[in-house]
């Protein structure tokens, strides 16, 4: 008989087989035959390897076939819409983000993720109410929550709510494993799938490959791990363990491709976008633990992220793949590539549409890799760590009052609401009645509309910020902050009710066909493909969610559960597509953090590079400005005449205008002073910048510093250097005066630093004129002889450069009067 070595070698001559690939059957082929020949004869052994290796071979042949099937499917696909697209440029980017003013019919991989996650929150709402996080970060429930996990690993708790809310969870897995699937990818169904594994490779690393492995070895249920050379489990039956040769040669694999981030497996190439996502989601699922309360033993010493994260995250992290899956094929980078080539061809031999495209393809692929996550792939994880923890940290230290600045969101959301020809006042009413009542808050989740901070994983803030790789202990301070300052909360109503009062509007319009329904509303659904057999399909009755006061709402989640009229795939796809429409309204009510403004301001630079820290920290909090002008800017444009947008304008400048005094006069009040006088032009400039999200910029309307005593330059440059450059400035200056024999100003510096920069304490609103005035001026006035002469200074200077004065004085623990809410006339006395 041929040797197998032979065989592959001349497969190799003969171009029918690739040199890596077969290199790699020969190495399975080895490794096979060496265990087989320890327990029967020769033959026999080289047998067995062999049809064990042929099966194997089957089995991802057809998973390739598979794949490559939906990526055809996808191109096709691919070169209708951006073939049909009025502008190819303005199609690519679009693929990944929508935009209003492009014209582009096809589904953005942003919008119909959010899509995907309010249907899965939906689906586990109970899970979520009864075992989310607090307002200090922790599960509401850890025991419970446990339980869940224990159940997904099909370890019997006892508990009946902790199997009921396990099987909700269940089937959300099932769900997306098959819309993955779908997709071109290739998970196969395993009843104690559980929860996904969050390896943390810098723990895992330090610990060493013989600590870890002797950690995890009896905790894994063996008989449940496939060995890939075979296609079959390792042992037979549930608590046998592998012979410790065998273990040691699978799970070396395994720690060597967590420590090395999947590098093990690849070679440096000039390929996009290294491994596909059909491929991810099944290597994740090679280790399988013997029960729930091993895993959660894991994850407590290896883990990367706490239980209730790994649980959310996990379905989140699958709805995110499977929304780029479903636009851009089962390799979405080179589904995007493709697209690119497509618009390269339509325009080819016109310059300036050249030009366009190759910007928009880089932007696109920026705009990618944010939503990814693999512009976050760190250089140097130390140095990523340090700016990653210092960002999370000023950001407590400084969004405290961001809740004070969100009475603009009111403008962006009544226009947003009239635009769509809703009526502006029901959106706010229902804010105010979601906000007041629980039992109003309930009935929005069974309707669909679960608040997101429920879902909440940590990242409360990245309405303002982007992603960022923090230990969880900042990580939970941050989001802390912005919870306990109300902005969640604020943020949570304001969307919940936009929602909600979408699906009443749809629902109002339900009894009519689609070519008569309110033009503005008619004009959204055929922007985004629905058809008149869509809408009739969507306006059932038994579809609609009716609450017991006999409020009607056609929600998309709702709908999608109890409609009877299609296959559940085509159910979904439909539901998805509406709900993804409701998305892009709300961008415009309630602006986040656009991929768009991200890749504007970061870029593609890397964490833990030198530029990718400098561009993250020098933009941090300016990134939500500029999503907000750029949605502003593209409804502005969409309008379809010049009064139209004249109008828009003006509205808006003035909303935002006004709003933003408020802003600044609530911020003034919050800092223990009197409201700035308003008969000035340095105010209203200021009231400009707040009310398009860069409110710190308007100090230096009437002063050379802001705020915090910051210049212009370091403004520019971001907290992160601003805070570096304190530092070194206060370090310098005592250092040359203690030198020279002055009198150094450390103690008033060390009580400075203090007022400005202490997480939590000297920022929420609510508190920080008391840690002012109680803390950092007590602790002042003990290291800073001239504290008083000092305050007097700033005091005057206060009053000469902004017209106010304080309510509660310097130094003192306890306010002596009211703030004079008179002083916005004018004229201090």
């Amino acid at each position: 008989m041929a040797n197998i070595h032979d065989c592959l070698d001349r497969a190799v001559e003969d171009g029918e087989l690739d040199k890596t690939r077969a290199d790699e059957a020969a190495r399975e082929y080895d490794q096979l035959l060496a265990r087989y020949e320890s327990v029967m004869p020769g033959p026999a052994a080289e047998a067995a390897a062999l049809a064990d290796l042929k099966e194997a071979t089957r089995r991802q042949a057809r998973s390739r076939r598979h794949t490559v099937l939906n990526q055809l499917q996808a191109m096709r696909r691919l070169t209708t819409l951006i073939g049909d697209a009025p502008d190819p440029a303005l199609a690519i980017r679009d693929l990944i983000e929508h935009s209003e003013t492009s014209g582009f019919a096809g589904e953005s991989i942003r919008s119909l993720s959010d899509a995907y996650i309010q249907s899965v929150n939906f689906g586990i709402q109970d899970a979520l109410t009864a075992t989310g996080r607090d307002v200090l970060g922790r599960s509401r429930d850890k025991a419970l929550l446990q339980d869940v996990l224990r159940e997904l690993h099909l370890e019997d708790t006892g508990s009946a709510r902790a199997k009921e809310l396990a099987d909700a969870v269940r089937r959300q897995q099932e769900r997306l494993r098959q819309a993955f699937n779908d997709h071109g990818g290739d998970i196969g169904k395993l009843d104690d799938y559980g929860v996904t594994h969050t390896h943390d490779h810098h723990v895992i690393q330090q610990a060493g490959f013989d600590t870890w492995s002797t950690f995890i070895r009896d905790k894994l249920d063996w008989s449940r791990i496939e060995d890939r050379a075979t296609g079959k489990p390792f042992v037979a039956e549930k608590g046998e363990l592998p012979d410790a040769e065998t273990a040691t040669v699978f799970l070396r694999e395994i720690y060597n491709g967590i420590v090395t981030q999947g590098w093990n497996k690849r070679e440096p190439s000039m390929a996009v976008g290294g491994k596909a996502l059909y491929n991810t989601r099944a290597d994740a699922r090679v280790l399988h633990f013997r029960d729930g309360s091993n895993w959660l033993d894991y994850n407590a010493r290896f883990g990367s992220g706490d239980p209730f994260s790994s649980l959310i995250g996990g379905l989140h992290g699958i709805a995110r793949d499977i929304a780029q899956m479903r636009v851009l094929g089962p390799n979405p980078k080179l589904g995007l590539e493709y697209a690119v080539q497509v618009a390269q061809k339509r325009v080819a031999g016109k310059s300036q549409a050249e030009i366009a495209v190759g910007k928009k393809a880089a932007l696109a692929r920026t705009m990618l890799s944010h939503f990814d996550g693999s512009v976050n792939n760190t250089e140097n994880e130390a140095l990523a760590r340090f700016f990653s923890n210092t960002r999370s940290a000023i950001t407590s230290a400084k969004l405290g009052a961001a809740i004070l600045s969100a009475p603009t969101d009111l403008v962006t959301v009544s226009k947003a609401a009239r635009i769509a020809g809703m009526k502006p006042q029901n959106v706010l009413g229902r804010a105010v009645q979601l906000a007041a009542s629980a039992g109003d808050r309930k009935m929005a989740r069974r309707a669909g509309y679960v608040a997101e901070t429920l879902a909440d994983t940590g990242a409360a803030g990245n309405r303002y910020l982007a992603q960022q790789m923090t230990s969880e202990t900042i990580d939970r301070l941050t989001s802390f902050t912005i919870r306990a300052s109300g902005l969640s909360y604020w943020t949570d109503m304001l969307k919940t009710a936009f929602r909600l009062e979408f699906a009443g509007y749809l629902a109002q319009n339900a009894d009519r066909p689609l070519d008569q329904v309110d033009a503005p509303l008619a004009k959204i659904l055929q922007d985004r493909g629905i058809t008149p057999a869509d809408w009739d399909l969507l306006r059932a009755p038994e579809g609609r969610f009716v609450e017991q006061g006999g409020g009607d709402f056609l929600s998309p989640v709702y709908w999608l559960e109890h409609q009877s009229s299609l296959p559940r795939t085509e159910a979904e796809g439909l539901a998805l597509r509406l709900q993804m429409m409701i998305e892009e309204q709300l961008e415009y009510a309630v602006p986040t953090m656009r991929l768009e403004g991200r890749a504007w301001t970061v870029g593609d630079t890397r964490p833990g590079t030198f530029m990718g820290e400098m561009a993250r920290s020098s933009t941090m909090f300016k990134g939500f400005a500029l999503s907000l002008t750029i949605g502003q800017y593209r409804r502005f444009v969409a309008l379809p005449t010049g009064t139209d947008r004249a109008i828009y304008a003006a509205q808006m400048v003035v909303g935002l205008t006004l709003l933003g005094a408020l802003s600044v006069q609530l911020k003034e009040l919050s800092k223990a002073r009197d409201p700035r006088p308003m008969d000035s032009s340095t105010f209203w400039a200021a009231a400009v910048f707040q009310g398009g999200g860069l409110g710190i910029f308007g100090d230096f309307f009437s002063s050379g510093s802001n705020r915090t005593g910051q210049d212009i330059p370091q403004t520019l440059a971001g907290p992160v250097l601003g805070l570096a450059e304190e530092i070194r400035r206060a370090a310098v200056s005592n250092v040359s005066r203690a030198v020279t024999g002055e009198r150094t100003f450390l103690g008033r510096d060390v009580a400075n630093f203090a007022r400005y920069n202490t997480p939590v304490a000297s920022s929420l609103w609510y508190q920080r004129a008391a840690f002012d005035r109680i803390v950092a001026d007590q602790l002042q006035a003990f290291l800073d002889p001239e504290a008083e002469a000092v305050w007097e200074r700033q005091e005057a200077n206060r009053e000469r450069n902004y017209g106010t004065r304080t309510w509660w004085e310097r130094g003192k623990l306890a306010p002596e009067r009211a703030p004079d809410m008179t002083n916005v006339i004018g004229g201090v006395q």
